[in-house]
């Protein structure tokens, strides 16, 4: 047993619990007085923000009046609106400003939420994977300070004031085995349009009935119609002597296209309504799997097929779902939609607790508004718009990660091998 680790391409994910936001041709915007424009914003997050009942609107319109009344220009009003994100307390919440160019670097490590310390994954051919680090590597410091944890990192111009790092290099003081290293990793500036396809990795764990399909799902861009036929090609493989459950491994998703997971996953997630997006008015919008098809709202999202068919498992078993602080947004979306199938359990630790619809809104002076627009819920009626806890706690070991002494997968094997599928 000994599942191979997985390395793939992380891009930055801004839009990750589904793909809400399409391009689109428009005209040149026209900005209104900076007062509309800011007053617009407000209106707009106070009635679509899932988080809104966290702001004091009156308050918040008072302690900004100062910034408006002074402002030239609608630029001039952007800290007004970093106040109001920053008071819904939603990880979803982003102003994007066209206007604003910032350098996208890229090296080629992901590094685990909230702390931003620990490395959990390293890219294939990337600086981090050349430079010699490893999955489990602690990061003491970088060029000299201490790492920044993500809920200030993430803080995105404008609402953050701090000068854009532009370096070529980082200088890594990092722990290995309780050993400290200095490591120097480049920093390669991305192209803009780079999408990789980040295939999904698997194998069955024990060759007898007893055996056991294991799966990572990993960042999937929803742009490759693809993805959901990879992940079932792998079932189908890995089903041929009937496999008697399921692992699949979230651990390591901090976004992507839903719809093209609910594909993927389809043949053991089951038909039917899985689950669904509540706006704040309480609308529902059901997500629903049907013979290889997703649908949201009735409206038709996503396909898989193999040769012209749909995988069907060849008999009903149990599945066990691995999750860490790292699963994120579409990857918590999963974890929901299997909530209520029977047979399910999940293993690790809570996930990071954005397990919502990213909803957005234009401007007038042509940025961009990003927020949480609806929570979730499963097929019971449960509603989630917070960190999901496991059914069975079990910290990860990122050093052992994907070996054969991986904590929570020998958890969830355990639990997997005392059901009735696999009992001897």
């Amino acid at each position: 047993m000994k599942p191979r680790r997985l390395s793939v391409l992380l891009l930055t994910v801004i839009v990750s619990a589904c793909s809400a936001i399409a391009p689109a041709s428009t005209p040149t915007p026209v900005p209104l007085p900076p007062a509309q424009h800011v007053e617009g914003a407000f209106q707009w997050l106070e009635t679509h923000a899932m988080m809104s009942g966290n702001v004091d609107w009156t308050a918040l319109r008072n302690d900004t009046a100062g910034i408006i009344a002074n402002a030239q220009t609608t630029a001039d009003t952007y800290p007004a609106i970093c106040r109001a994100l920053g008071e819904l307390k939603d990880g979803n919440a982003w102003l994007l400003v066209p206007s604003l160019e910032i350098p996208n670097f890229y090296t080629g490590y992901q590094t685990l939420y909230p702390e931003n310390r620990v490395i959990i994954r390293i890219d294939l051919d990337s600086p981090a994977e050349k430079a010699g680090l490893q999955v489990g590597d602690r990061i003491e410091q970088v060029n000299g300070q201490p790492p920044v944890p993500y809920a200030e990192a993430d803080a995105f111009p404008p609402c953050n004031a701090k000068e854009i790092d532009t370096a070529t290099e980082e200088q890594l003081l990092i722990q290995r085995d309780g050993v400290s290293m200095q490591i120097e990793v480049a920093r390669n500036k991305i192209t803009a349009g780079r999408d990789p396809y980040n295939p999904p990795v698997g194998q069955r764990l024990g060759e007898d009935d007893r055996g056991v399909g294991y799966i990572e799902l990993t960042l999937e861009s929803g742009t490759h119609l693809q993805y959901p036929t990879d992940v079932q090609k792998l079932m189908r493989s890995m089903d041929r002597t009937p496999v008697c459950g399921w692992m699949i491994d979230l651990r390591r998703v901090p976004g992507g296209d839903i719809w093209s997971y609910i594909a993927a996953a389809g043949p053991i997630l089951g038909e039917g309504d899985l689950g669904g997006f509540q706006y704040n008015d309480g609308r529902q919008e059901a997500w629903t799997y049907r013979n290889g098809e997703v649908f949201w709202n009735n409206e038709h999202r996503y396909e898989s097929e193999i040769d012209g068919s749909v995988y069907k498992p060849k008999r009903f078993t149990p599945v066990a779902l691995l999750v860490s602080p790292a699963t994120q947004a579409a990857g918590e979306l999963m974890l929901v939609a299997f909530q209520g199938r029977p047979d399910v359990r999940s293993f690790g630790e809570p996930t990071r607790g954005l397990p919502t619809l990213i909803t957005h809104t234009d401007l007038s002076d042509g940025s961009k508004l990003l927020v949480s627009g609806a929570n979730s819920f499963d097929r019971n009626g449960t509603i989630y718009n917070g960190p999901i806890a496991p059914d069975t706690f079990v910290e990860t070991d990122w050093s052992k990660f994907g070996t054969e002494q991986d904590p929570v997968i020998l958890a969830a094997l355990d639990w997997l091998h005392s059901q009735a599928a696999c009992l001897p």
